[in-house]
Parts: structure tokens; sequence; C-alpha cells
């Protein structure tokens, strides 16, 4: 299941949160299992798709 328009723009406006409490090193032992449980109860979709997009849009906030 992929994640819509809208779904992902509150997905992006939650990570802003989290990548303000959170370094780069940290993603792996923390803020992947925050990303997935956030998915999973909101968006009802699983952990790999869930951190996929999670480190899809962290190269995307780099970008900028």
């Amino acid at each position: 299941m992929s994640l819509s328009v809208a779904q992902i723009e509150e997905f992006k406006e939650y990570l802003e949160t989290i990548l303000d409490l959170y370094t780069e090193e940290e993603y792996v032992d923390f803020v992947e299992d925050i990303v997935y449980h956030y998915c999973a109860r909101k968006f009802n979709i699983e952990r790999e798709e869930a951190v996929k997009t999670f480190y899809k849009l962290v190269e995307e906030n780099k970008n900028k």
C-alpha cells in the first residue's frame, strides 16, 4: 500500500519533529522503530515501506 499525497504530507510534518530530536547515528537504533509504529498505527503500512519512505523523505529534506 502506497501513501497518498495527503498522507505523505502528514508524515513529513511528523518527521520534522523526529528529525529535530535525533541524529543520523540514532536512526537505526531509535527512529526506524518510531517511524514504523507511527505508520502502522496511522496508515496501516508495513515496516519495510515505512522505513523506505522515511529514508526517501530524509534524502529529500537533505537536498533542500
